[in-house]
């Protein structure tokens, strides 16, 4: 196996075997990210690479569809309507240290 090498159903992305923090590693550069997750025991490279970018296109579409559902929240419910709110109403300031004794 060519380090780097490529997985022929993920174009875009180019991975690096390392070796680092001990044990071997699979780092992934595309898309102008870099990425790396560890080898697991009888895994081999490839399916590490591909573990990985699968992990990275989920999580990637998760945060894309949460993003276009509050979208639509924001642009379908108007605000809600505060009823018995008063905005000329000034906070009362904090009791002195007096009024916090306890009472005999």
């Amino acid at each position: 196996m060519a380090n780097p090498f490529s997985v022929r159903w993920l174009t875009g992305w180019t991975f690096q075997t390392v070796l680092m923090e001990g044990q071997l590693q699979v780092e992934a550069h595309g898309f102008g990210i870099c990425l790396r997750t560890p080898v697991l025991p009888g895994e081999s490279p490839v399916s590490a690479a591909d573990r990985l970018v699968l992990a990275e296109d989920q999580r990637r579409r998760a945060l894309h569809n949460a993003w276009l559902r509050g979208e639509r929240l924001a642009q379908t419910a108007p605000p809600p309507r505060l009823s018995g709110a008063r905005v000329d109403l000034q906070p009362e300031p904090e009791a002195g240290p007096a009024a916090m004794e306890p009472a005999a």
